[in-house]
């Protein structure tokens, strides 16, 4: 086959990650960029030479202290440094909101020391941490960016590279926005029908020894190799506090289980990956699609474990289903109960039901399977009393035997239906899990430390053995769950600021 663009050189950078002052929680968490990625593989299907600048993956032992943050990676002069020579397009991945200052600097500094290179800047449509950039573009083009791409980037950014090689800017693209033309209507039409046709992620460009040798990641890391995976893209709910219904327009879209397998038995056999962390917003949407997956694994004999981090709608599990993830190597289950309050989620706009999710819970937990509650404080028009409704659910998991939770006090994501309607912050980077700047943080916090304590207190009371094997696992280094792993996370980072960049970050299994 011919490759149709093999003379061009296209550089993609992922910027670095943050860590919030006092968040050692909810920040500094080290995402593998997985969606650019996948765009790397699809891109060099195609013919482009492609590369690849992780700024955290390259130096992740790097640190700067800017403000109230700590920016971990390459510095800017050294992401310029390592551009290659001839480089005919940079395309910078706007990952996550917290990361905006960084881009904007970043596309500043390379516009300084060359004025003629295009740059796009690209939407990171699959993640909770991310951001619509719709109604940010003008300060990317201000900062003299060319061409800034939303929602799914495979085909609109192979046909935009295509029409800067070939000088014919006057076609528009859509989903694209022009510099020379950002007030036009942007048209979004979904345009990738067939995702099993999308290649494998190029992860043979990224620095992926860096990343396990880090020893944490997003999800519990169990084995020294691990590799995020995208099984299927969006979801299909509203809720006001997520910016997915707006980078997706609320469409749920899926790999067909034979694809899915192949992917993971690609990555077996070239990286020696068995443990895959699925970063899908909502991948057990379909039922007899995750069976089949499973079918699927244990058919080929693939020896792995896999791990659903990002969560999952956890209505759309059944006993049937948890069997068969059990069965084909499911160890963790992330799930978003947001509150314990009724009224609460119906202001967010978030289908829960209570009930069934304590009965999953508890097949979890008989089957073997951790799993993860994930709640979000302070959402406008919430009580003291919604509250104690959120603590006595949180005592009901931990009797049922959920493993962990997770406790976010709701920021304004930008894109999301209650962004504008909570103010006082300065920049997105203060747009964090731990929004300082909010009026009631201290109360909202207060209630956040106390609720951990408690949910600790009640496991250790209902599962005490599951409390003294997570304390086991934390020194052992290998991780069944978020919590274990971030307590070894802290423990390193804190190191790293009294020591200068850590040497501490070799695992042993």
């Amino acid at each position: 086959m011919r490759l149709l663009y093999h003379d061009m050189k296209v550089t993609l950078i992922s910027p670095n990650i943050l860590t919030q002052k006092g968040d050692l929680f909810g920040s500094g968490i080290p995402y593998m960029p997985v969606m650019l990625v996948y765009l790397a593989g699809y891109l060099r299907s195609k013919g482009f030479d492609v590369g690849i600048i992780d700024a955290f993956g390259m130096s992740p032992s790097n640190f700067r202290v800017e403000k109230n943050y700590i920016v971990h990676g390459l510095s800017i002069s050294e992401i310029i440094q390592r551009l290659p020579g001839k480089t005919d397009v940079i395309c910078i991945y706007a990952e996550s909101v917290v990361t905006h200052p960084i881009t904007l600097d970043l596309i500043s500094k390379i516009r300084a020391k060359d004025s003629s290179i295009p740059i796009i800047i690209l939407e990171n449509t699959q993640s909770v941490v991310a951001y619509s950039l719709k109604n940010v573009t003008h300060e990317f083009l201000s900062r003299n960016a060319d061409y800034v791409i939303l929602g799914e980037l495979e085909i609109r950014t192979e046909k935009l590279l295509g029409y800067i090689r070939d000088s014919r800017h006057e076609k528009k693209i859509d989903g694209v926005i022009y510099k020379r033309d950002f007030d036009a209507p942007v048209e979004m039409i979904e345009n990738i029908s067939d995702f099993d046709s999308i290649p494998y992620p190029a992860w043979d460009l990224m620095p992926l020894e860096n990343y396990w040798n880090i020893g944490y990641g997003h999800g519990p890391i169990s084995s020294r190799k691990y590799l995020p995976l995208i099984t299927s893209r969006g979801c299909t709910f509203s809720c006001a506090f997520c910016v997915i219904p707006e980078t997706n327009k609320k469409k749920w879209r899926a790999r067909s289980p034979m694809s899915v397998a192949n992917e993971i038995a690609f990555c077996v056999n070239t990286f020696n990956v068995r443990e895959f962390h699925i970063e899908d917003l909502n991948p057990t949407l379909d039922k007899k699609r995750i069976i089949e997956i499973c079918k699927e694994i244990q058919r080929r004999k693939l020896d792995v474990i896999w791990k659903l981090v990002s969560g999952t709608k956890i209505e759309t599990l059944d006993e049937n289903t948890l069997y068969w993830m059990k069965k084909a190597g499911c160890k963790y289950i992330s799930f978003s109960p947001e509150s314990g309050s009724a009224r609460v989620l119906k202001m967010m706009k978030k289908p829960f039901n209570h009930a069934y999710s304590l009965e999953m819970a508890n097949k979890m937990h008989i089957l073997g399977i951790k799993s993860q509650a994930c709640f979000v404080l302070g959402y406008p028009g919430e009580t003291n009393e919604d509250r104690k409704d959120t603590e006595q659910f949180i005592k009901r998991m931990a009797s049922c035997g959920v493993d962990e939770i997770a406790l976010f006090i709701m920021t304004p994501i930008p894109g999301s239906e209650i962004f504008g309607k909570v103010i006082g912050y300065k920049g997105f980077e203060e747009l964090t899990f731990s929004p300082s700047w909010r009026s009631d943080f201290i109360t909202l916090n207060s209630f956040r430390m106390k609720a951990y304590a408690k949910f600790f207190f009640w496991k250790l009371i209902y599962h005490p053995i599951d409390s003294l094997k997570s304390v086991s696992n934390i020194f052992r280094r290998s991780f069944e769950l978020k919590i274990e792993m971030t307590i070894y996370r802290i423990f390193l980072t804190s190191l790293g600021y009294i020591t200068g960049p850590w040497s501490m970050h070799i695992r042993i299994n």
